[in-house]
């Protein structure tokens, strides 16, 4: 067995994805400021929340997410910088799944337990309705005296995002990178791209967090005061 011709090709493959990511950080330097920028509030949000007493036991659980989703777009923006698209849209859709349930899970204790501890899967579609209907923009309202009769989340763009993503993860043909002439290598349009399909995601999340968690939103500006310009820069 020639072990040493498998480990060879693996030290060229990442000899390329380097090369790959310095090009990247080479570029884009002020999107992907801000994707960081927004990234890292996610963990700060988290932070920010558990410092509240009141908290019900499944809101204490459901914490743990906001930092899962940092982690999550800063290895799909490591897997992007390095040309591995593919990779980088997986945990792009986790991050736009995730943070969306923060909100459902946050408002269902019976279906966050279900899925904690009953192996219970979270259907995307159910998740939109459950912020689709009139009922639950009237509450919205209750706890949140600045909001109007505004959708509470971006329905359309998250489908249309949630579609892309989810068909780099069923592997449909048109994702497929591997008869690519420029597969797995830097390329501005795709470094591009991602980042701007990052920020989108972030800001859908930060849109209905802003919405139904409003009360953490001021502490959250405070300490990161950079995220109020780009909030409302969209």
């Amino acid at each position: 067995m020639d072990t040493k011709k498998s480990v060879n090709i693996y030290n060229e493959l990442h000899k390329k994805f380097k090369v790959n990511f310095t090009k990247s950080l080479e570029n884009e330097a002020e999107l992907l400021a801000r994707v960081e920028i927004k990234s890292r509030s996610f963990a700060i949000l988290g932070q920010i929340i558990s410092q509240e007493h009141t908290l019900e036991q499944h809101q204490k659980e459901i914490i743990p997410i906001f930092d899962e989703l940092f982690s999550d777009i800063s290895i799909g923006i490591y897997f992007a910088a390095s040309s591995l698209e593919n990779p980088a849209k997986i945990q792009l859709r986790r991050v736009l799944e995730l943070g969306i349930a923060v909100t459902y899970l946050w408002d269902l204790p019976h279906v966050f337990w279900g899925w904690k501890q009953h192996d219970f899967d979270l259907n995307f579609n159910d998740m939109l309705e459950h912020f689709s209907k009139d009922g639950y923009k009237t509450y919205v309202r209750t706890v949140n005296s600045s909001y109007k009769d505004e959708d509470v989340l971006q329905f359309k763009q998250a489908r249309k995002l949630y579609r892309i993503l989810s068909n780099t993860v069923h592997g449909k043909i048109t994702t497929f990178e591997s008869n690519l002439p420029k597969r797995y290598s830097y390329q501005d349009e795709d470094w591009k791209r991602f980042l701007e399909m990052a920020e989108e995601v972030e800001d859908i999340l930060f849109d209905l967090w802003n919405k139904r968690l409003v009360k953490y939103t001021p502490e959250l500006i405070k300490q990161v005061p950079a995220l109020s310009t780009l909030l409302h820069r969209r």
